[in-house]
């Protein structure tokens, strides 16, 4: 019996009626006193809501696949799914260093000082306006070790623009995901430069999927808040390198395909982008439509008739499984179509579901690739 088909949710809702029935019938008996009848009146409660809750679980298990088979469950208690790595298309070290000719952000002669709390915090939260797209938002910024230290005032350092899932908060990636714990250790290790971790706030208005696309007139320019405007105030607000190869894209889920659309669109700004579990064609919900289907506008959003079509320079090192139905089809289909000077590193888990603890037993290797391939991000 399938753990994401539609068999074991119709079985334990069955378990759930018979149990729930039985119960009723059998409470006159039950309400009896002593402490052998309260002791069976509390175990059939108690039943009945662990099957109850047992129902739910495979209900939302069935809708979002956080575990994709009774052999990912298992695996979840005893360690890391097996994967088989997959490249395609050129070097990663190649697209990461080749010369773009673009809109970049650009560094400010003179910097606005920190908040008083940035000795103290090393989380901070601005509202940022944008002036291209017109968007205000919420951007989360965690400093890098030792950036308040005057003994560091001229280093400047690379830049980790991260993407939330969907539903999801700008702190996800420095909260659930434990990025900066992950950047100290790879860093401890020599195999990262300390980087500069930026989370701007993806959903306008809030709760809304917006894919991160910059939508028809009227609606939510995302891409350019993302790609121009958050990059373009980073700059002028923090001591971080402008070239490329400074600035790399990670997310997870919907965020991943955020991550990969923003660096492969826009690969003057982005040398590299880190795509858990993600996508490479937008997946649009039915309440939010921002873009004609079938339009020229609409077709420009896939990523995979872009690496066949156009290949950016860009270096993607991305995970997927096969039994993931949200990511592996199209990534999948990126692997096959990626040729140079794109450059695409992927991992591929084996029964592996779509969750976040997939994705951080992984964080540390994705880091390692970032800081042996990305110059900007390679260890001094």
């Amino acid at each position: 019996m399938s753990l994401t088909g539609w068999s074991f949710p119709v079985l334990l809702a069955v378990l759930v009626a018979v149990a729930g029935g039985g119960l009723v019938a059998g409470w006159p008996r039950l309400s009896a006193p002593g402490w052998g009848h309260v002791a069976g009146r509390a175990g059939s409660l108690l039943g009945l809501n662990v099957l109850v809750l047992l129902l739910v679980g495979a209900l939302m298990n069935a809708e979002f696949l956080f575990f994709a088979s009774w052999t990912d469950l298992a695996t979840s208690l005893t360690g890391q799914p097996a994967g088989v790595p997959s490249d395609g298309g050129g070097r990663a070290a190649d697209a990461a260093t080749t010369r773009v000719h673009g809109v970049a952000a650009v560094a400010a002669t003179r910097l606005p000082p920190l908040p008083p709390n940035a000795t103290r915090d090393r989380w901070l939260t601005y509202q940022v306006h944008g002036d291209a797209s017109g968007l205000s938002g919420r951007v989360v910024v965690e400093l890098p070790p030792g950036y308040t230290d005057p003994r560091q005032a001229r280093v400047r350092y690379p830049v980790l623009e991260t993407f939330a899932g969907y539903p999801g908060e700008p702190e996800q990636w420095v909260g659930a995901m434990n990025l900066g714990h992950e950047l100290s250790d790879a860093v401890a290790a020599r195999r990262l430069r300390p980087a500069l971790v930026v989370s701007p706030q993806t959903e306008f208005p809030a709760g809304v999927d917006t894919e991160c696309v910059d939508g028809t007139p009227g609606r939510p320019q995302v891409e350019t808040w993302l790609a121009h405007d958050v990059p373009a105030w980073v700059a002028r607000t923090f001591r971080v390198g402008t070239d490329r190869g400074s600035w790399t894209t990670i997310g997870l889920s919907a965020g991943g395909w955020c991550a990969a659309m923003v660096a492969m669109r826009h690969p003057a700004q982005f040398a590299a982008a880190i795509v858990m579990g993600g996508y490479f064609r937008p997946e649009f919900g039915p309440l939010y439509q921002p873009l004609r289907p079938g339009s020229r506008q609409a077709e420009a959003y896939d990523l995979v008739a872009l690496a066949r079509r156009a290949p950016p320079p860009v270096a993607l090192w991305l995970q997927t499984s096969h039994a993931d139905r949200t990511s592996y089809g199209s990534s999948a289909a990126l692997l096959g179509a990626a040729r140079p000077p794109l450059a695409v590193r992927a991992t591929v888990l084996k029964n592996a579901g779509h969750r976040l603890a997939v994705w951080r037993d992984l964080l540390g290797t994705a880091l390692t690739w970032l800081g042996a391939d990305v110059p900007g991000f390679t260890p001094r």
